[in-house]
């Protein structure tokens, strides 16, 4: 019974220092923090000249291109650095995200390859 109730207490212990954790990093994929921030996000996305639809960047990134995120924003340009610096390398990629968070000015974040 000791035992449990020490792994019972660790466990606890745990989540309290992850969700303490995760409010200080930009990205929080693995977390049990309360989503804080929602934000509208729109992407464009130029490869070799052209502009993709949003029906083909939602397929590019396996992610909405335009809507909302209810997590930290950080986690969409995590997600297009990675898909960017791999399977798009030699694509010649523009991306430009506009985003507002928590209904605060929007912002603009651009990836460039």
């Amino acid at each position: 019974m000791k035992l449990r109730k020490t792994i019972g207490i660790l466990f606890i212990i745990s989540q309290i220092v992850l969700i303490i954790y995760a409010k200080f990093v930009p990205e929080r994929f693995f977390c049990w923090a309360p989503f804080d921030e929602h934000t509208y996000l729109d992407i464009d996305v130029e490869v070799n000249g052209e502009f993709l639809t949003k029906k083909e960047i939602a397929k590019r990134y396996r992610y909405k291109s335009k809507g909302w995120e209810p997590r930290s924003i950080n986690n969409v340009f995590s997600i297009i650095r990675q898909y960017e610096s791999t399977y798009g390398k030699e694509d010649n990629a523009s991306v430009k995200v506009k985003y507002a968070t928590n209904g605060n000015e929007e912002r603009i974040w651009y990836f460039n390859q």
